[in-house]
């Protein structure tokens, strides 16, 4: 029982996070002359590549979403791992192990029920896909999707929520509940 918790955990939040993204009403947007974009009454940065960002978001913040972004895109995991934080307890590791194999997990062939196996039971075979996703280093593999931030903010819940377009200029949201 101890053990499903963290699976939980990481199984429930994406859901509460989708649930309420879903509840989002329609945006009003007014263009400001200050280059700066308001929707909501939240008056957005427009950075010179046209991505906007939320006020209170460090700079610090924003270059290390790019990068996080960018290591994605070409599937860079070595990258990626550098913009994760120091893992302080167990919820940075199973978060941490849930980022990486999200993300990368297609570059070990690592499939998603075994690892959610895995991190379900722990034990021996846990070990090892967690050494694997962080500590192996594979070669670069560019997805050629052309991901773009367009948006950086907070989510009421928490985190941040980043807002992308790839090549196909569909959007698509990461959330970053640690960062």
């Amino acid at each position: 029982m101890r053990n499903t918790f963290p699976i939980m955990l990481l199984i429930l939040f994406p859901m509460l996070v989708a649930y309420n993204s879903c509840s989002t009403v329609n945006s009003r947007v007014e263009n400001n002359t200050n280059n700066s974009i308001e929707i909501n009454n939240i008056e957005y940065v427009t950075l010179p590549n046209g991505a906007m960002v939320e006020p209170g978001i460090s700079e610090d913040i924003v270059d290390m979403m790019f990068k996080r972004i960018k290591a994605i895109e070409n599937g860079d995991l070595v990258s990626f791992r550098a913009t994760l934080g120091e893992m302080q307890d167990g919820v940075d590791y199973y978060y941490q192990l849930y980022l990486i194999f999200t993300y990368f997990g297609d570059l070990f062939d690592i499939d998603s029920d075994v690892f959610n196996d895995a991190v379900a039971n722990g034990g021996e075979e846990l070990t090892e896909i967690a050494s694997t996703l962080l500590n192996s280093k594979p070669p670069l593999k560019n997805r050629n999707t052309g991901l773009l931030i367009k948006k950086i903010e907070h989510p009421s819940d928490g985190g941040l929520k980043v807002t992308v377009r790839n090549n196909k200029n569909e959007e698509d949201i990461y959330y970053f509940l640690y960062y």
